[in-house]
């Protein structure tokens, strides 16, 4: 897919308050090989931004007309403002590449994708909420990845405006396709069990970034949350994964938010549903469990009633792995119960069982627990799969991993 690159003019720049470091040379060099090869294919655009008129002009008389490169561009960063808030609307096209908070803003407020070229200086804001990448071969390697990702593995639509995906196979001892994959799967779950290595959490979330980035699925989402555990807590890496997704959204949560940032509590522990029940208990029992632990965050209240008064609605919930779809089922049934427009569901990992898809009539304050529930009826939804994205995470593992 087209993309429109604004970066930095910092990008070009050898040294940085008069001192030269000895590794930005080559990571120049390196960098103006890469950014010339992305935009010789028409599929990339790159604009070099600044406030400063004489750098940019300075900037253009000697990589244009002096070397050559001549599908560089120049531009203001008030022209390129401009430019995208006017366009906002193809907000998946638009990439922005800096360090600098300024352009951060920016990239939030058009929602686009920011990335973060680590061998540049960069503001605290930039630093905390961009997408890192280390390298120039890394950063022409991600935008290929932009370029070319329009495949989840796993997706299914289980009724109207109410989406199921999941970004990888989770049975990795049997089902991986290369050693890349198995070991970038093997070692995920150990990260969301054991809290192990963050480079494999960072090659989801760029997997996830690359199609959310491609599709419009997304761009009406207002509100994003997550599962929480079964012992009430949330998991701190799919915790970062979501607020890193509303940050680059520009979504916000209430401003008083006394139970957390998160839509949905969890107000007592419950039993692990893998460990205490078999596969038919778990797909007999549905929602039931969570339902007996699980609510709304009533922070999010009157959030929730302003959105939909305005018929904005729209809720993404994350978790780490969907087997039968029970938790799923029990947070899609309370936000309908709220009058939720279109919710999307994605797990980062997928055991490959189908969807169990159960409705129920709910009675009470979904706030709080103690609402009853009522099975109405059950049906199975299968998931479409598609191996070419188990094909992308395995790539990005080589990006990552070089």
């Amino acid at each position: 897919m087209e993309k429109i690159l604004f970066c930095n003019l910092d990008l070009l720049r050898k040294k940085f308050d008069g001192v030269i470091n000895p590794s930005l040379p080559q990571m120049c060099a390196q960098f103006l090989n890469y950014a010339n090869n992305l935009c010789r294919d028409k599929e990339n655009r790159i604009f070099f931004m600044s406030r400063d008129s004489d750098l940019l002009n300075s900037a253009k008389e000697h990589f244009i007309d002096k070397h050559g490169y001549s599908n560089f561009n120049f531009q203001s960063r008030d022209k390129v403002r401009d430019f995208v808030m006017k366009h906002r609307h193809h907000n998946n096209l638009f990439v922005f590449i800096s360090g600098k908070e300024v352009d951060f803003h920016l990239a939030v407020n058009t929602k686009s994708l920011f990335i973060v070229p680590t061998w540049i200086p960069t503001e605290e804001k930039s630093k905390l909420y961009g997408v890192h990448v280390d390298t120039p071969e890394q950063l022409f390697k991600f935008i290929r990845t932009l370029n070319n990702q329009k495949s989840w593995y796993a997706e299914t639509e289980i009724e109207p405006n109410v989406t199921v995906l999941s970004l990888m196979d989770g049975r990795y001892k049997y089902k991986a396709k290369t050693e890349n994959e198995r070991d970038m799967i093997e070692h995920f779950e150990q990260l969301l069990k054991l809290g192990s290595s963050r480079n494999y959490y960072d090659i989801l979330l760029y997997h996830f970034l690359a199609g959310m980035t491609n599709s419009k699925l997304f761009d009406d989402i207002e509100l994003f949350g997550m599962i929480p555990s079964s012992d009430c807590s949330l998991n701190p890496d799919i915790f970062s994964f979501m607020h890193q997704i509303r940050i680059i959204k520009g979504k916000h949560i209430p401003r008083s938010s006394s139970n957390g940032e998160n839509i949905l509590l969890r107000t007592s522990p419950k039993q692990k549903a893998h460990l205490s029940y078999s596969a038919n208990q778990r797909i007999d029992m549905g929602a039931s469990d969570e339902f007996k632990t699980i609510c709304i965050n009533p922070d999010f209240k009157n959030k929730i009633s302003s959105l939909k008064k305005s018929g904005k609605f729209n809720v993404c919930i994350f978790d780490d792995y969907m087997t039968h779809g029970n938790s799923f089922n029990a947070v899609r049934n309370l936000l309908q119960h709220l009058g939720a427009n279109k919710i999307i569901f994605v797990s980062l990992g997928n055991f490959g069982k189908p969807f169990q898809k159960k409705n129920y009539i709910l009675t009470g304050d979904v706030y709080t627990t103690g609402y009853t529930f009522d099975l109405i009826n059950s049906s199975t939804k299968y998931l479409t799969y598609n191996d070419t994205a188990k094909a992308e995470v395995s790539e990005l593992y080589d990006i990552f991993n070089s």
